[in-house]
């Protein structure tokens, strides 16, 4: 009787040995994965500020773009505005020099 409760005894201390394995397994593997977790936090969190960042920069870009592009808006309008005048100076000088070759002639 004493030689099967020392079996059971054994067979009980084997089992115990190899959840205490399967636990220190498991324990190094939630481990792995929670610095893996932590690592991939990191990175996400450093790709949404740089997101943030480039988002805040294009912002920027495009304001001063948009400016820019308001600036020229009004040169062209003054461009076009010129060459109107131009125009209209030109056909009276034509006009001009028409009747001085018609009172020369």
């Amino acid at each position: 009787r004493l030689t099967g409760q020392q079996q059971e005894i054994n067979s009980l201390m084997q089992r115990k040995s190899a959840v205490d394995e399967e636990n220190a397994r498991l324990k190094n593997e939630f481990r792995n994965l929670n610095r893996k977790f932590k690592d991939k936090s990191q990175e996400l969190k450093d790709t949404e500020e740089c997101a943030q960042k480039k988002e805040g920069q294009n912002r920027l870009v495009i304001k001063n773009l948009e400016k820019e592009n308001k600036g020229l808006n009004i040169c062209c309008a003054d461009l076009l505005s010129d060459l109107e005048k131009l125009r209209k100076q030109d056909a009276l000088w034509k006009k001009e020099k028409s009747g001085n070759d018609a009172r020369i002639k």
